[in-house]
Parts: C-alpha cells; sequence; structure tokens
C-alpha cells in the first residue's frame, strides 16, 4: 500500500515537472488554441510594392508597421508569427528600407521581384516562404446589385 501511493506521488511529481517545447504542460485532452500575431502579409500586397514610394503610399498597402526603431526612422518591420494549437511556431518577418523618405529596397525572408536586393541579402531556397494565392470569392447579392447601379465602379 505504501510503495503504490509513493509511486503515485512520483508519477504525479514528475507529470507536474514536464513541460513542452513552447512551456505548456502535455497533458491530454487539454486544448490549445491558434495564435496568431502580427501583420498578415500577402504576395498581392509585396507585388504592389514599387521602388520609389512614399511612407503613407507603402503603410496603405502594408498596413502599420510592427515596429519602427527610433534610432533607425528609415527601416520598418513587418512580423507575422501563427502557432496552430500548440505546434512549432512559424514566422515571418520583412524589413522594409527607405532612403530619403522614398521605398529603397526590401530584406526579409520572403522572396520579392520587383524590388533591388542589396548583394548580402541572399535568400535560400530553405528560407524563403511562398504565401499562397487568394482564391477569388464569389460576389454575393448585394456586390451585385452595387454593380448593376454604379457598373464604372469595378476593381
Amino acid at each position: 500500500m505504501n510503495k503504490s501511493v509513493v509511486f503515485i506521488f512520483i508519477a504525479l511529481m514528475l507529470t507536474a515537472c514536464s513541460r513542452s517545447y513552447d512551456g505548456g504542460y502535455n497533458l491530454p485532452l487539454l486544448y490549445k488554441i491558434d495564435i496568431q500575431q502580427g501583420n498578415v502579409i500577402e504576395q498581392e500586397m509585396i507585388d504592389k510594392l514599387k521602388p520609389g514610394m512614399d511612407k503613407n503610399q507603402v503603410k496603405f498597402i502594408m498596413g502599420t508597421p510592427v515596429l519602427i526603431d527610433p534610432f533607425h526612422n528609415d527601416r520598418w518591420e513587418y512580423i507575422y508569427s501563427f502557432q496552430k494549437g500548440g505546434n512549432v511556431r512559424e514566422q515571418r518577418h520583412i524589413t522594409l528600407h527607405f532612403e530619403e523618405e522614398k521605398l529603397a529596397y526590401i530584406s526579409g525572408d520572403i522572396e520579392v521581384s520587383n524590388l533591388p536586393r542589396k548583394q548580402n541579402d541572399i535568400v535560400t531556397e530553405e528560407e524563403a516562404i511562398v504565401v499562397p494565392e487568394k482564391e477569388k470569392e464569389e460576389k454575393g447579392i448585394f456586390s451585385r446589385m452595387l454593380d448593376a447601379i454604379n457598373p464604372l465602379d469595378d476593381e
């Protein structure tokens, strides 16, 4: 009887000490939520960026940056991370560099085809993240009615 109580006590103590890589507990039947943080970065947003755009135009396309370093006002950081249900966290990071208040180049882990890159910013195939294309949504009844009223307002 004493041995089984001691064994159960030791097993409970060892279970209390075990944590997963993300700091949470590995308890069975424990639900973990999806965690999404930062700016969602899509390929169509990046494709709209052109060299020479001013900061307001870039902010309109990309949204407010996560970080603007007060010591480097000419650099905007966009970070996106996603962790699905306690799994390994996936992270994307791009940096927009400005020269004389105009967009000069982009560095980070997303490949950009229409902007010049610095030579030491080489992205390997393993580091590059391919953002999937967004599927076109079918228009609803109200959108079709608005198109019938004003057909010149199409995108």
